[in-house]
């Protein structure tokens, strides 16, 4: 019976390993295919926007070296480039006694051109009729010159046709800037090119003309048939008309993508077409009956061409199925490894969970430490009827930088607010120093320069973190309302004056010295000024000017003006209504957005002296 019990025991064990052990190998199967086909897209994209890139850098080099040929020859022989029209530079004739060349002189300098350019296949350039009044052609005079067949042709276009009914001429025109037309093919050699048109001025901004440029495409269709990301990859140049330029099968060069059966059985996703047909990047899926292929595109912006790569999903992933066999010896070894890191990994979560939490406990008792160092308590000073001051601070995390502190001596107050460099808790640490080096300083000394100048001192001796805080400190005297401050680097506070009867909020315009730790020896200056009775002084850190809301735009110094002046005129009387009103105006703000920085406020409200 014990026998029995104890294989069936075994057999129970065994089949909980199996299933395990089943388990953890297809887990450990699909993990790997799955790491293996992200690795291979991602290595897919890269290839595609790599290749993407040095068509599209290509074909926009070659454009502006037929662009610049162009503005370097009517700028030499006719004019000079001389101001921008609608973002383009155009040709202007601007010699009064400029001598326009003859018909002969015209085909000289395009023969001369084309001689010197042998990137271009044909050069043209049509006038008005005002210019040549008298000519061969029966539609005016224009010069065009090809070396398509091997050697320079000259035809006289006026003899020919209409030419300024042509797109070359009517659409450079029409628009009075640059032009790249759409691609053609020209009726000697049958070649598919595409012309550049650029206008030529005269006084006035008068049209007298317009160079056209023919560059032959298939040093583009070449190039792009050097791309090859994968086996079956097709890359692909559309005109602005999506005409294919290049094209693997010539057959379909100077068809519209619409017309090409290729493309017509093409399903894909509605948005990511209209993103191409909007002259702008993307991928999508397409689906050619039980084939997909990944298909990028990029616009070239330079003329509005857009260049393309499809490549058949079975080539991208053509390595993955190679793979499946690693996959599978590495699952059976999951089998065994797993339930050594499950052990492993269950201990070391258990420890680390309990470094976490005493991290955390030790995190809540230094907040409650700094926190406790902050004067919290409102009224600051219930016996007193000449003044009243109200703090607030709210890190961003468990403990924060900023600080504010003051505090009554021999019938003044000495206050101050400050933002220590960076976060966290070195942060506090640094803010606890200052904080205690305020106090101290404070007790014998009267002078807010001079209290920030020992504060500086002591910090930057030793001070190998480079840390620093930037520091406003005033000492108000509540007998007269005299104010002594020293600015160190902080933001400008907000003063709230009586004028007229009527109290007014603006900035100051404090001298703003270096922050402290920053440079020993820094002469900082003080600065005075006078409250009286019902004047108050608004001081914070960048964390109110600087609270961002979900759309990452920041609350800013003018919002901030606002809001006091809004606080007032609610009835907002106190120092504590004041922080409150602010406060709530700043989540309200936010709209739920976490917090980014430290925010701390002080207020300080003089309403003089003590009777």
């Amino acid at each position: 019976m014990n026998k029995i019990l104890g294989v069936r025991k075994a057999i129970d064990v065994t089949l909980a390993v199996l299933l395990i052990g089943g388990l953890a190998l297809s887990f450990g199967f699909g993990c790997c295919l799955y790491i293996a086909r992200q690795e291979v897209m991602r290595e897919t994209d890269y290839k595609m926007e790599r290749d993407i890139a040095y068509i599209q850098s290509y074909v926009d080099g070659e454009l502006k070296r037929v662009e610049d040929a162009g503005y370097t020859l009517l700028s030499s022989k006719f004019g000079k480039t001389e101001r921008q029209a609608n973002g383009y530079g155009f040709v202007v004739i601007n010699q009064k006694n400029f001598k326009i060349p003859s018909e002969e002189e015209v085909f000289d300098i395009l023969n001369s051109f084309l001689d010197s350019n042998p990137h271009i296949c044909g050069v043209a350039i049509g006038f008005e009729p005002f210019l040549y009044k008298e000519t061969k052609g029966e539609y005016g005079f224009a010069a065009y010159v090809t070396n398509v067949s091997g050697k320079n042709e000259n035809i006289s276009l006026g003899e020919i046709h209409d030419f300024r009914e042509k797109e070359w001429y009517k659409q450079a025109a029409a628009q009075n800037k640059p032009y790249w037309s759409k691609a053609f093919r020209e009726t000697l050699k049958g070649k598919v090119v595409t012309c550049f048109s650029l206008p030529l001025h005269g006084l006035g901004n008068r049209l007298i003309g317009v160079l056209a440029i023919d560059i032959d495409t298939e040093v583009f269709r070449k190039e792009c048939l050097k791309i090859s990301p994968f086996p079956n990859a097709e890359v692909a140049l559309v005109d602005h008309e999506f005409n294919l330029v290049a094209h693997p099968d010539t057959t379909n060069i100077l068809q519209n993508v619409a017309d090409v059966v290729e493309y017509k059985n093409y399903t894909a996703d509605d948005s990511m077409k209209a993103n191409m047909l909007d002259h702008k990047s993307g991928s999508f899926v397409v689906n050619k009956g039980e084939l997909e292929s990944l298909f990028f595109f990029a616009p070239i912006k330079r003329n509005g061409w857009t260049v393309s790569i499809e490549c058949p999903k079975d080539d991208v992933y053509a390595g993955v199925e190679r793979m499946k066999r690693d996959t599978t010896f590495i699952a059976v070894l999951c089998i065994i490894f797993m339930v050594i890191c499950f052990i492993f990994l269950f201990r070391r979560f258990q420890k680390m969970n309990m470094v976490k939490a005493g991290m955390e406990s030790e995190l809540k008792i230094a907040s409650g430490i700094q926190m406790g160092m902050i004067p919290k308590l409102y009224p600051a000073f219930p016996d007193r009827d000449d003044l009243d001051v109200c703090g607030f601070l709210k890190p961003a995390k468990d403990v924060g930088g900023d600080l504010y502190d003051y505090f009554i001596r021999d019938e003044k107050l000495f206050f101050c607010v400050g933002d220590v460099s960076g976060k966290g808790v070195p942060a506090s640490l640094f803010m606890t120093v200052i904080r205690s080096l305020f106090r101290n300083n404070s007790l014998h000394v009267n002078d807010p320069a001079e209290i920030v100048s020992s504060l500086n001192t002591a910090l930057s001796e030793g001070n190998v973190h480079n840390m620093f805080c930037t520091l406003f400190t005033g000492v108000l005297d509540l007998k007269t309302g005299h104010l002594d401050y020293c600015n160190a680097g902080h933001n400008a506070p907000i003063v709230r004056r009586i004028k007229d009867g009527k109290p007014n909020v603006y900035y100051t315009k404090p001298q703003i010295n270096l922050a402290v730790g920053v440079f020993e020896g820094f002469p900082y200056v003080k600065e005075e000024t006078q409250l009286m009775p019902g004047e108050a002084i608004f001081m914070y850190t960048d964390g109110v000017t600087e609270a961002e809301n979900i759309h990452k735009k920041l609350f800013g110094e003018e919002a901030t003006l606002k809001t006091l002046a809004e606080a007032r005129a609610h009835n907002m009387k106190s120092a504590k209504d004041f922080i409150e009103y602010i406060h709530q105006a700043l989540v309200k703000y936010a709209r739920g957005a976490e917090q980014s920085d430290d925010i701390t406020m002080l207020v300080v409200e003089y309403k003089g002296p003590k009777k």
